[in-house]
């Protein structure tokens, strides 16, 4: 599951009324037991399990041991606790962190004799090869089609090529068309490179308003 579908779905359990109203509880009130949220909110011990079992499998509740010495017998109570997760959740699917981080790395290696667009360009190939190493370590049966998914570029197989249908930085890409764009075409083609597709596609540049600016051809 790519962050976005995690973030959708998290969003979604809170859609439930009793569920968000005992994540706000522990938000406001610091770890708490099972039986605490139940006498604060006048829940039942299996209402309550069954809330708690869904935020924690959605990583938005942890759990904590109860500290030694509280006086009590036998095993130590867990205590529930808000974690502090960041929800971003976007349809379709925004990636503006990445291109943040990949103008933060451009402007600390900026050389003197190359233009911005050119350091973000060796960085986009950078960070397109170490995301494809941690893919390629994932053992997925099409590694490109996945990382290219988690990346929020949506590929679709047009005859032998791929087309990515969404930019992940759509909002960026008519501010600086240019440097987007290039970035787009520089991180697709580390993506390639890490996971020794080159052979098999090359990213070229071709402008649509409603795509990606890249396409992913069949080498020659």
């Amino acid at each position: 599951m790519d962050a976005t579908s995690g973030d959708l779905e998290a969003l979604g359990l809170l859609s439930e009324p009793q569920r968000a109203r005992l994540y706000e509880f522990l938000v406001a009130n610091g770890p708490c037991t099972r039986q605490e949220v139940c006498e604060a909110l006048g829940m039942g011990r299996t209402l309550v399990a069954f809330h708690l079992l869904k935020l924690e499998q959605a990583r938005l509740v942890t759990t904590v041991d109860e500290p030694a010495g509280t006086g009590r017998r036998g095993r130590p109570a867990q205590r529930y606790r808000a974690a502090r997760r960041e929800l971003n959740a976007s349809v379709p699917p925004r990636r503006y962190e990445l291109l943040a981080e990949i103008l933060l790395r451009a402007a600390r290696e900026h050389l003197p004799s190359e233009s911005f667009t050119e350091a973000a360009v060796r960085a986009a190939v950078r960070l397109g090869r170490e995301l494809a190493a941690e893919q390629a370590a994932s053992g997925a049966p099409d590694a490109l089609w996945e990382l290219l998914g988690r990346l929020g570029y949506e590929p679709a197989a047009d005859g032998g090529s791929v087309v990515l249908t969404n930019c992940p930085f759509q909002r960026m890409r008519a501010v600086d068309t240019e440097l987007v764009c290039s970035v787009n075409a520089a991180l697709a083609r580390g993506c390639l490179d890490g996971l020794n597709a080159a052979e098999r596609f090359t990213a070229r540049l071709r402008p649509c308003p409603d795509n990606c600016c890249v396409l992913l051809e069949p080498a020659a």
